[in-house]
């Protein structure tokens, strides 16, 4: 029999079970604690020290393996304000709203000051409330108090003044038992479909490598590049550095850079590293300042098929300028002009394993991921005739598209999955939905 509703006087949790209460998160918990805001140094071996970044989404599980090591010192001193426990909440609070994590295990190991540590009380079990963390009532509750987005930043008092419906504690265990069961199977088929989209990113680059190492045209006799991370090349093939056939332009670095105040609501073309998530410049979320400010840079102006490539955080991103026939980048990008190459054959080229591989060269023993033009200019780049350039980039548009397709419709299924698991949790936590 289904359950008998009634009205939760909260419009955006709307009806709950009859037996089930409305209350404030600070009421349920015995405590919420951080550690003291620095950072410790890395420890090559010692107690793990999890960012935000070793959560994973919409899970309990925690990735131990990447995690930062910090020293058996550091971590007596910053564990008597805050040590996790088993049954305790990990809530990152400047991260996606909903970014939780359940401890269920007893080893040492430390959150940094970006995570709050919840201990719920003995009115709550903890795993029904690091889901109830994880549903849409929260987020919106947490939206409309702190008038923030969908990003964190969300305070103790944000966190602990927040609405939450409490059912007993017999129908948060038979919730938690349905949660983890279904959720479980999803996580499965989230896991697994993210495994197939990186099989086809990485098919996707062993393509490329092979169509601008070997070409496209069969056997054929090959000759020793001279180069240990090229090998051997077609015989009729030569090699040069890319900086004898392109040109390179950094983004803007004197004190004229734009500022927040600078960008307006349309104009000219600014592009940041926001631009450049497929093999072609997306304009779907791009900057721009007016036509003077732009006067005013000294830096890259843009031209059609020009390639723009990150030169800091995701350093080795590039992508082929087709449409914009006016712009300038970032600071943290460069503009690649191709001047004697088929410009759809150096983009190819600089998304091969053979580019990555320089790309790692040229940063080693750099401390920050960052990268300059000038070391991309030095990259070595195999160089077959024009007409062939022209045919294997043809044949690689072809595959890349085909692949890309696949990856797309992976990545909706993705897409999908989570947004089911979402409203999921919201029905189950709210008792839209019946266990």
């Amino acid at each position: 029999m289904a359950w008998k509703m009634k009205d939760s006087g909260i419009e955006w949790i709307g009806e709950i079970p009859e037996g089930w209460e409305i209350t404030k998160i600070k009421h349920i918990v015995s405590s919420v604690t951080d550690i003291d805001h620095f950072m410790p140094d890395s420890a090559e071996f010692g107690i793990p020290y999890l960012m935000i970044g070793d959560l994973k989404y919409l899970s309990s599980s925690i990735d131990w393996d990447s995690s930062k090591k910090i020293s058996i010192e550091d971590y007596k001193k910053l564990s008597i304000k805050s040590r996790p426990q088993i049954g305790d909440i990990i809530f990152a609070r400047y991260a996606s709203i909903g970014t939780t994590c359940y401890i269920d295990t007893d080893r040492d190991f430390l959150v940094s000051y970006a995570c709050l540590t919840i201990h719920p009380s003995d009115l709550i079990i903890g795993k029904f409330l690091s889901y109830y963390l994880k549903s849409s009532s929260f987020a919106e509750d947490v939206l409309r108090r702190t008038n923030s987005n969908t990003q964190g930043n969300v305070g103790k008092d944000s966190l602990v003044n927040a609405t939450i419906v409490l059912p007993s504690i017999i129908e948060q265990t038979q919730i938690v038992n349905f949660l983890d069961a279904k959720c479980s199977d999803i996580n499965a088929m989230l896991s697994k479909t993210r495994a197939s989209i990186e099989e086809y990113k990485k098919l996707k680059q062993a393509i490329i490598t092979q169509a601008v190492t070997e070409g496209i045209r069969g056997e054929r006799e090959m000759k020793d590049s001279g180069i240990e991370w090229i090998g051997e090349i077609p015989k009729e093939w030569g090699r040069t550095k890319i900086k004898m056939i392109a040109s390179f332009f950094n983004g803007d670095r004197t004190s004229r850079y734009p500022q927040p105040s600078d960008f307006v609501d349309s104009g000219v073309a600014f592009l940041t590293s926001r631009n450049i998530d497929s093999d072609e410049v997306d304009l779907s979320e791009t900057k721009y300042i007016t036509d003077d400010k732009y006067k005013s840079l000294s830096g890259a102006k843009i031209q059609i098929d020009d390639i723009i490539f990150c030169l800091r955080g995701s350093v080795g991103k590039c992508a082929i300028n087709r449409t914009l026939s006016c712009g300038t980048v970032a600071s943290s990008l460069a503009t690649i002009r191709p001047k004697d190459i088929y410009p759809e054959y150096l983009l190819y080229f600089l998304l091969s394993n053979i580019a990555s591989t320089q790309t790692t060269i040229f940063m080693n023993g750099t401390c920050a991921a960052n990268l300059s033009a000038e070391s991309v200019g030095n990259y070595y780049i195999t160089l077959p005739i024009s007409a062939e350039q022209k045919e294997i980039a043809n044949y690689l548009d072809a595959k890349c598209t085909e692949i890309d397709g696949l990856i797309a419709k992976k990545e909706q299924l993705v897409k999908e999955l989570e947004s089911y698991k979402k409203s999921l949790i919201y029905e189950v936590v709210t008792g839209k939905r019946e266990v």
